[in-house]
C-alpha cells in the first residue's frame, strides 16, 4: 500500500488534540454510531483537514486512494472517517481521483452504512467523478438503484443533487429513482422514501413542473413521506405566488376606495 503515512498520522493527532469530550458523547448518541467521537465539529475539522493536506501533499491518485483507506478502516473514532472523505473535498485532490475510485466509493458506502457518510459521498466525491468518467459511472449508477443495498440506492438517487445543466441527466435521475418506488422491498425503507423526497425537491428547484408532473403520475407509488419531501418548494412558491397575489389585490382595493373617497379620479390624493 502507498500509504502516505505522515498526512495519515497528523490528521489523527491533530483530531485526538482538538478533542472535546463534553460534545463527543452526545455526537455519538446522535448518531447512533459505534465507534465514539473526537467531539470535534464538522467547520473546525474540515478547517484542520485543510491545513494539514496543503502540508502534506499527496503524491498521486494510489496514494490517495490509500491513504483515504487506511483512515477510513483504520479508524479509531468517526471523526477520522469524516477526515477521509474532507480529503476528497480539497481542490488540489480532486484531479487525482480516477475510475479506481468507483470500486472504492462503494466499499466506502458500504462499510459505512449511515446517512452522514452516504450523503457525503453522493453529494461530493461520486458526483465529481461522474461529470469526468460519465460513460463508465452511469451505468454503474443503474446497478446501484436496483442493489440489494439500500445505502447504493440512496447515494444513486442523490448522487445529481448538486449538478446544473449541461452535467444533470434527467433520464438517469429518474431511472435511478423508479426502482425505488411502490410499495414492497427497499421502497418502505425511511431512508429510500426521504431520499427520493430530497432528490426531486432539489430537482425541483431547476424543474417544478417536470418533478410536479412526476408526483402525480407515480402519486400512488410514491409514500406521503416522499411527496411532502418533494413537493416542499413547490408548495412554498405557490403559498408566496398566492400571497403576493391577495396583497396585490388588497393594495388595487385600498387605492380605489382612496380615490372614491377624495372623488379624485386622476392624481391618488394623499388622505389626511
Amino acid at each position: 500500500m502507498a500509504v502516505d503515512w505522515s498526512l495519515v498520522g497528523a490528521l489523527r493527532d491533530t483530531l485526538a488534540a482538538q478533542a472535546q469530550p463534553a460534545k463527543a458523547g452526545p455526537m455519538q448518541a446522535y448518531m447512533k454510531s459505534a465507534l465514539p467521537f473526537w467531539g470535534v465539529e464538522a467547520p473546525a475539522r474540515r478547517q484542520l483537514v485543510a491545513a494539514i493536506a496543503a502540508q502534506h501533499p499527496v503524491a498521486d491518485g494510489q496514494t490517495l486512494l490509500d491513504s483515504v483507506g487506511e483512515l477510513w478502516h483504520g479508524a479509531t473514532h468517526r471523526e477520522e472517517r469524516y477526515a477521509a472523505l474532507d480529503l476528497l473535498r480539497r481542490p488540489a485532490l480532486r484531479p487525482l481521483m480516477d475510475l479506481r475510485w468507483l470500486p472504492a466509493l462503494q466499499e466506502l458506502i458500504l462499510t459505512g452504512p449511515w446517512w452522514d457518510h452516504n450523503d457525503e459521498i453522493s453529494g461530493q466525491a461520486l458526483p465529481w467523478l461522474l461529470q469526468r468518467h460519465p460513460i463508465e459511472v452511469k451505468p454503474a449508477l443503474l446497478q446501484w438503484a436496483r442493489s440489494d443495498s439500500l445505502w447504493l440506492r440512496r447515494a444513486a438517487m442523490l448522487s445529481q443533487r448538486s449538478l446544473k445543466a449541461p452535467s444533470f441527466d434527467a433520464v438517469l435521475f429518474y431511472d435511478c429513482i423508479l426502482p425505488s418506488t411502490g410499495n414492497g422491498g427497499l421502497a418502505r425503507e425511511f431512508f429510500i422514501r426521504k431520499g427520493t423526497g430530497w432528490a426531486l425537491r432539489e430537482r425541483s428547484y431547476a424543474a417544478p413542473e417536470e418533478v410536479q408532473a412526476f408526483c402525480v403520475e407515480y402519486q400512488t407509488q410514491l409514500s406521503p413521506l416522499t411527496l411532502h419531501e418533494a413537493l416542499r418548494v413547490i408548495t412554498k412558491r405557490r403559498a408566496t405566488d398566492l400571497a403576493l397575489g391577495w396583497f396585490c389585490c388588497i393594495k388595487r382595493s385600498g387605492l380605489a376606495m382612496t380615490r372614491r373617497q377624495h372623488g379624485h379620479r386622476g392624481r391618488i390624493m394623499p388622505s389626511p
